[in-house]
C-alpha cells in the first residue's frame, strides 16, 4: 500500500459521496471473520460510533468509510481489501435495492434496477450498461482518483459478480473482468474467484459478458413483490435525494468556511440562499442539528489531517476553524478519549 496520507484527501470530507450503513453492516462481520479482527475494535479505531451498523437508513460520508478502510488496511496490509469486501456482498447489503433486484424477472431487469436505484446503497459512483456486437458491458464510473479508487472499484465490480451468482442458477462465467488500476501482487485469487480472464490496467472498470446473459431468468423472480419493492425504492430514492442533498450541501459549505474560523448557521444559510431558521428546521426534519454536522465534519477532518506529518497541531486547529489549539485538544479528547498528540503518536 502507498503512504497512508495518500488514501485520505481532506476534500472528500466536504463531498456528497457516501455509503449505506446497511452495506457496512452486511460485509464487516464477514470481513472480521476473514481477517480475524473485531468489528467493534475497527469502528472504534476509525472513530466511528459503535452503533453505526444498527442505523440501517444512515448514509456514511465517504471520508468516514475510507478511515475505516485505512484502519483495516493497517491491520491486514492486504491490497485486495476491495476484492474481499465485494466477495462478501449479500442482497441485504443493498437493503430495498437488493430486494428489488432479487424480485426482477431477468438479469437485464435486475441490472436496470441497479442502475436506477443504486444511490440507495451509496452515492459512490455510477453504473452503466452498454450492449454492442453480441457483448454487454456493465461499467462502473468511480467518482475519485488515486489510491482509494482501487478499493472502491474492486468492491463494486466484485460485488456485482457475487450478487449475480445469487440471482441466476448455475450462472455462466463472464467473458472478462476489468480494472483500470495496476495488478496487485496476488492475481491468482482474482482469477480463481471470477473463473475468467482478469485484466488490470484496463480501459474500464467493469465486467464483460455475452448479451445472451441479459435474458437469463432470476431464480427468485416474484411479480407481486417486484412491484411493491419498486414502489418502496422510488419512495426511498426521493427521500434520499431530499435528505442527502441538504446534508451534503451543508457539509460542503462548512468545509469551505472552516479555515475562516468557527462556521455559523447564518453564514451557511446565506451561502445556500435560505434563512437560518429554515435551514435549521430542514436539518431537524432529517434528524440533524447544525452543530452535529459541524462536529461530524471536524472529527472526520481531524483524523485525516493527523495522518499528514507536515501539519502541526496548531495548523490542524486552524484548518478546523478553532481559534486556539486548546479548543481543538478538548474537542478531540471528547471524540476519542485521548489528545491529538497521543493519537498521532499511536498512528506512528
Amino acid at each position: 500500500m502507498s503512504d497512508e496520507s495518500n488514501l485520505m484527501d481532506p476534500g472528500l470530507a466536504g463531498s456528497d459521496h457516501s455509503l449505506s450503513s446497511a452495506y457496512l453492516a452486511s460485509v464487516l462481520p464477514a470481513l472480521a471473520e476473514h481477517y480475524g479482527f473485531s468489528v467493534e475494535t475497527m469502528l472504534a479505531s476509525a472513530g466511528l460510533p459503535d452503533d453505526l451498523l444498527e442505523q440501517n437508513q444512515r448514509m456514511v460520508p465517504l471520508a468516514d468509510v475510507l478511515r475505516l478502510f485505512l484502519v483495516i488496511l493497517q491491520h491486514t496490509a492486504d491490497p485486495g481489501l476491495g476484492f474481499e469486501i465485494g466477495r462478501h456482498v449479500k442482497p441485504r447489503s443493498y437493503q430495498v435495492l437488493g430486494y428489488a433486484i432479487l424480485a426482477s424477472a431477468t438479469l437485464q431487469e435486475a441490472i436496470q434496477r441497479l442502475i436506477r436505484f443504486e444511490k440507495l446503497a451509496g452515492n459512490l459512483g455510477q453504473s452503466q450498461l452498454d450492449v454492442e456486437d453480441n457483448r454487454a458491458r456493465l461499467l462502473w464510473q468511480c467518482p475519485i482518483d488515486g489510491e482509494p479508487a482501487r478499493y472502491l472499484r474492486e468492491a463494486a465490480v466484485t460485488g456485482w459478480i457475487a450478487f449475480a451468482r445469487q440471482l441466476v442458477v448455475d450462472a455462466p462465467q463472464p467473458l472478462r473482468v476489468c480494472f483500470r488500476h495496476p495488478a496487485p501482487p496476488d492475481v491468482q485469487r482474482y482469477q480463481d474467484y471470477f473463473q475468467c480472464p482478469v485484466e488490470f490496467s484496463a480501459a474500464f472498470d467493469g465486467v464483460e459478458f455475452s448479451d445472451a446473459f441479459l435474458s437469463l431468468p432470476v431464480q427468485s423472480a416474484d411479480p407481486g413483490l417486484s412491484e411493491m419493492m419498486q414502489r418502496e425504492a422510488r419512495l426511498q430514492l426521493a427521500d434520499y435525494d431530499s435528505q442527502t442533498n441538504l446534508v451534503a450541501a451543508v457539509r460542503r459549505e462548512i468545509y469551505l468556511l472552516l479555515t475562516e474560523g468557527e462556521p455559523t448557521v447564518e453564514a451557511v444559510a446565506a451561502r445556500l440562499g435560505m434563512a437560518d431558521r429554515t435551514l435549521q428546521a430542514r436539518l431537524r426534519k432529517h434528524g440533524f442539528s447544525f452543530q452535529q454536522v459541524v462536529e461530524s465534519l471536524r472529527r472526520s477532518l481531524a483524523d485525516i489531517y493527523l495522518l499528514d506529518r507536515r501539519l502541526s497541531l496548531t495548523d490542524i486547529s486552524l484548518l478546523l476553524g478553532f481559534s486556539e489549539q486548546s479548543s481543538f485538544t478538548r474537542a478531540f479528547r471528547r471524540w476519542h478519549g485521548e489528545s491529538p498528540a497521543q493519537a498521532r503518536q499511536r498512528m506512528r
